[in-house]
Formats: C-alpha cells, structure tokens, sequence
C-alpha cells in the first residue's frame, strides 16, 4: 500500500503539472473518490491528501517563464525578487594558415570547438545577484564567472571568480565583439586581466562608468610561495549616447604584484590551438610587479563604429633591467543591413552589447538576416633595448552574417603585415594569412 501511494502522490503531482489548476482540483477530487470508494486508500489517506492545498490560478501567476533579454531562459517569482535564468554559448571554428614553407614551424590547422558554456545567473531577494559560468570547450573544464554580489540602484559589488575590469575589448562578451576573436594588442593584457578571485565594484550615471577591483590571481597558477595580486579600474565618459550616435573615451589602469615564483611571459598564438606563436617573450624570471595604462574610444553613428584602445606595460625586474612594452589596434565596422551599434550600447556596463539583425533570417519570406563588413589593424611591440620578445602588425578582414539575435556566422581573414624578423619564425612570418570561420550560437 505505502508503494502505491508513492504512485498515487507522483500521479497528483505529474496532474498539478499538466493540467490546468481548476481542472487538477476537480481531477484530484474525483480519483479520490474512486480510489476511496474501492478501498485502495484510507479515509485518513483520502483526507491528508484532500486537506493538501491545490495549486491555484493565482500561485501560478506568481511563477513567470520567459526568454530572456536576448536570449536564455528566465524564470522568475515574487514579482523578480527571486530570479534564475539559463543560457549558454556555441562557438565552432575551422582555421586555415597558409605560409612560406621557409618559416620552420608548422602551425595547425583544422576545426575545434572554441567555446562551448553553459552559464545560470539570478537574483536573491530582489537584490543579491549571483552567477556561475563553465566552460567545456576542448575535452576540457574551465572555470569562469563564478560570483555573488549586492546590486544597488546604480551601483552593483560582486566577490568571486570574475573579469577584473581593463579595456573594452576585454569586457565586451565573446557573443559581441564585432571580429571573430580579440586583437593581437589582447596579449599584452591577457596575461595579467583574465578572470580571478577578487572583489568588483561597478558603478554608473548618465553618461559615466567606472569599475574597479582587487583580485588574487587566476586559477589554476602555478604558486609555490605567496600568491599575487592586483588592484585596477576602469573609467568611461560617454557625452554623447543616442539610438543612432554614441561617443565613448575610456581609460584604465592596473598594477600587478607578481606570485612566487617571479616569471611572467607573453605570446600571441595565431589561433587558439595552433600552437604556433610569432611574438613571445619567453619566461621573464625575477618579475616583481607590472603596470599598464592606456586610453580607450569607440564612436558609433549610424551604420558605422570605429573603436581603438592602446596599452603600455612597464615590467619590474630584481636582478635585471626593467622592461617597457605596448600595444594598440583601430579596428572599423560597417552594416550594410542598417542596424546601429549605438542602439546597443549599455552605459551602465561601459561596452556594446550583441547586434541584433533588423530582419532576422527566413528565407520563405525573402529575408536574409543582417550583414556586417569589419576592419581591424592591430600591432604588438615586445622589444625593449637590447630584449627581444618581437614584434607584429595584423591586419584583418571579415564580415558578420547575424541569422538571428542567437545565431551569426563569422568569416576572418588575417594577414601578418609586418614582423621585426629578429628570429626565424619573424622572418619569414609576413605575408602569412589566415582564413577562419566559426559558427556561433547563444542561447
């Protein structure tokens, strides 16, 4: 008996699911009856579960399923006090490096999975917010936005493992850039902004944006003694914010206290997993402390957006000379679909989020989603004196075809302008090109 009435409360509940509420009070009601009137329960069983309270029209109401903002799932209750919503990303490439066969190393080609997330985010009594992100791309597991934090009107300070705050290329989500990956300048800022434990605190106006922290150091780092740390912020100045013209001049800062042991080392690999790199610094032993400091700007009108940021690194060394090192890209976007960037720029987080196309992808009815033409030049100097870390200058190409606010396909072509040929790699690197593709997905 006790099993059957296990089956009988699954029964009810499976009902309160998928039947209407009036219609799962009448139902519960009259299979008691039933089962009552030939003895498979109780009249203590019959009225336990009949004095149980029924799901009604207005509990229902509390409890609100819908697509997020963009894309994801979102469900929500007590009038958003208590919030959880679900999404994730697909990210699929191939990549196509074509080079002087003088060049003595073989980069790798061929398909990969970049970015495969899932990512669950929320809200806790209206105003304590909290987020965990992992990244299964590879085989492999990456931890990345793991955080809790209080939002306030216009200020939100989240602890955990999060984006420490420098350069918009960085802050703006993979989902959103307008190129295929980050400039070949990210490498310069990398290695010392990636996600970390630490405390963020953002705040907001009109027309103004800053974000600040402290953190430890990124997961995963080999410490042996005391572990690093870092103090940076981030400072945004939009005078100009409208659906169709958007003006942002940012700059940003950050020191970096160097973990035991004292090594810190820049490369730019062509791709993600080619394994192959023409700039690389080696392992720079003794690094105590590093700083950078650059500028930033985006301006946006129209169909059109030109962005471009610049970052200088000093690198202090016991025992050896200090280092000094920089970096920048321009890079250019034009709809020929007419959506507007502008219309997506959030001043309350200092970036733009993802284009939407105007017409979404549905071939039945003539429409073909949005195209975006892009342009970007980039260079990285990791020369200092008689150091050779090298030098580069990239150029890319490519074009955006978003199929809908979830879906777009990248096209990227990348060209090694210029090297400082200081190694057999540097020399015969310029004029290597790049082609890639990626099938990107959101949700």
């Amino acid at each position: 008996m006790d099993k059957f009435y296990k089956q009988l409360v699954m029964m009810g509940t499976m009902a309160a699911i998928v039947l209407p509420p009036v219609a799962v009070q009448a139902a519960d009601k009259e299979l008691l009856d039933i089962l009552l009137s030939n003895d498979a329960i109780t009249q203590g069983q019959y009225d336990d579960l009949l004095a149980k309270e029924a799901l009604t029209t207005e509990d229902a109401e509390e409890i609100v399923v819908s697509l997020g903002d963009g894309s994801g799932l979102n469900i929500s209750a007590d009038n958003g006090e208590w919030v959880v919503g679900i999404g994730g990303r697909l990210h699929l490439e191939y990549a196509q490096h074509e080079h002087d066969s003088s060049l003595g190393a073989l980069p790798v080609n061929g398909s990969t999975t970049r970015r495969a997330r899932l990512e669950m985010d929320g809200t806790i009594w209206g105003k304590w917010g909290w987020a965990a992100e992992f990244d299964l791309a590879e085989n492999k597991t990456a931890l990345k936005d793991v955080k809790m934090g209080f939002e306030g009107e216009n200020f939100s300070l989240y602890a955990g493992n999060q984006k420490q705050p420098y350069s918009l290329s960085l802050e703006m989500s993979s989902n959103d850039i307008p190129f295929l990956e980050r400039s070949v300048d990210n490498a310069l800022v990398s290695e010392l902004t990636d996600r970390a434990i630490g405390l963020r605190l953002e705040t907001s106006g009109d027309n103004w944006f800053f974000a600040g922290g402290v953190f430890g150091d990124e997961i995963g780092t080999d410490i042996q003694g005391d572990e690093g740390w870092a103090s940076m912020g981030r400072f945004v100045y939009a005078p100009i914010i409208s659906d169709n013209t958007v003006v942002h001049l940012g700059i940003r800062g950050a020191l970096r206290n160097i973990a035991d042991p004292l090594t810190f080392r820049i490369k730019d690999e062509t791709t993600d997993w080619s394994n192959f790199d023409i700039v690389n610094t080696g392992t720079l032993s003794d690094t105590e402390e590093v700083t950078m400091f650059g500028p930033e700007f985006a301006v946006a009108m129209g169909p059109f957006t030109m962005m471009g940021e610049y970052s200088t690194m000093e690198v202090s060394r016991a025992g050896a000379d200090d280092l000094e090192f920089d970096a920048w890209h321009v890079g250019a976007a034009l709809s020929l679909t007419g959506e507007h960037r502008a219309s997506f720029y959030r001043i309350d987080a200092g970036e733009f989020k993802g284009v939407r196309p105007s017409i979404p992808f549905d071939p039945d009815n003539g429409q073909w989603g949005g195209l975006e033409l892009v342009a970007r030049y980039a260079s990285i100097d990791l020369n200092d004196g008689t150091f050779t870390g090298g030098n580069e200058d990239v150029v890319n190409v490519g074009m955006n075809w978003y199929l809908s606010r979830n879906m777009r396909y990248l096209f990227d072509w990348t060209h090694i302008v210029d090297t400082d040929e200081s190694n057999t790699v540097r020399m015969f690197a310029p004029g290597m090109d790049i082609f890639r593709i990626r099938a990107q997905y959101n949700y």
